[in-house]
């Protein structure tokens, strides 16, 4: 006589849901969710996040966050950061022929103890000597550790994110030989445990979240306004115009115009309404 079959179980009924947020440097927004069989599960787990879907700023898509959770409290996760890296694309597109791309590679401490690996590139538009290379890059190192050294490590993102280092390592490496390009490519957390918030509770969690869904709502108009798209890459660039179904073709200040006339076009259209 044939043995009755067992009925499969089913593994995902078990499972809940979690919701994971960024750490308060990012308003506890949630990023993603993740099943788990229980909140022991999901705690140590890993999350990437391009950076753009946490700022709203276009112009950072090329930065992929990493997160780590650190505390569950409900079907809440909250996560600390974890470092960084520039996507493979971007870090390939920098790159051309001819040209000399510098890796520089050391460690930090910021004001709130907190122990980093950076990895900053540079790139010149031409081949150039050892000698150089060797000064920029000893260059380097010392601005950035002299620089993020004395910030706490929410300061020393802000730099690094807006732009606003690698804008003062060009202007400051120009003694040395032109440098095109300056990218922090990869961060790496050396003292995770550090950094874990102290999350907030269930109501100021939700009072967070609400206050952010609102100024959101309120923004959208006036953030598609003050697009810098001189600040933009031509590839980005030409993303935004394939977006919109515009051509692509033509130098960086023909698509510049481009994109500014789109968006003047519609916000004609809109008052005409």
């Amino acid at each position: 006589m044939a043995k009755a079959q067992r009925k499969a179980k089913d593994r995902w009924k078990s499972k809940a849901w979690y919701s994971l947020h960024a750490p308060a440097m990012f308003n506890y927004a949630v990023m993603a969710w993740t099943p788990a069989d229980s909140p022991e599960a999901v705690t140590g787990r890993v999350a990437e996040v391009s950076l753009d879907r946490l700022s709203g700023d276009f112009s950072q898509k090329n930065y992929i966050v990493r997160f780590r959770v650190g505390e569950v409290r409900g079907p809440n996760a909250f996560t600390s950061y974890d470092g960084h890296r520039l996507t493979s694309d971007y870090k390939r597109a920098l790159t051309r022929r001819r040209n000399t791309r510098v890796d520089c590679n050391f460690t930090l401490t910021t004001t709130d103890d907190v122990r980093l690996r950076l990895k900053p590139i540079l790139v010149v538009d031409n081949r150039i000597r050892g000698s150089q290379e060797k000064l920029l890059r000893a260059r380097t190192t010392a601005l950035v550790i002299k620089t993020i050294s004395g910030l706490s490590l929410v300061e020393g993102l802000k730099r690094i994110y807006s732009g606003e280092l690698a804008r003062e390592l060009a202007k400051d490496l120009r003694t040395i030989y032109l440098t095109r390009r300056v990218e922090i490519a990869k961060v790496e957390m050396l003292s995770p445990a550090k950094l874990m918030d102290v999350p907030p509770s269930e109501e100021e969690l939700e009072r967070i979240l609400t206050e952010e869904e609102t100024e959101d709502g309120d923004d959208d108009e006036t953030d598609a306004e003050v697009v810098d798209y001189e600040s933009l890459t031509v590839p980005e660039l030409k993303e935004l115009l394939k977006a919109q179904k515009l051509p692509v073709s033509g130098k960086k200040a023909e698509l510049v115009e481009r994109l500014s006339s789109a968006g003047s076009n519609e916000e004609e259209e809109e008052s005409d309404d």
